[in-house]
């Protein structure tokens, strides 16, 4: 079996954006592929957002925030996600954006 060196989710709302920061909190370099840079701004502020959470309930140190943060890359064109070694598919419940 191939190990895991990068991670991809397409597809950074809820679902996606959770997915991600769990695998970049795991260490893994992890890629978000959105379709405008609006909404993988909007992904990242979404992460941000959960971890500052974190933060203030204690559950997340500011080190595991900024080693998440780190490991996460936001970007538009489906050919960054080449390279990963896993892809997760987490966009909307739309056949037509799936396919």
């Amino acid at each position: 079996m191939k190990a895991i060196r990068k991670v991809g989710v397409a597809g950074g709302g809820l679902m996606g954006s959770g997915i991600a920061q769990v695998s970049a909190a795991a260490g893994f370099p992890t890629v978000v592929r959105e379709v405008s840079q609006a909404l993988c701004d909007k992904s990242r502020q979404s992460i941000e957002m959960v971890l500052a959470k974190g933060i203030e309930r204690g559950k997340v140190t500011d080190a595991q925030r900024k080693s998440t943060l780190e490991h996460l890359t936001f970007v538009t064109p489906v050919q960054d996600l080449a390279d990963a070694d896993l892809i997760i598919e987490a966009v909307v419940e739309d056949l037509d954006v799936k396919n």
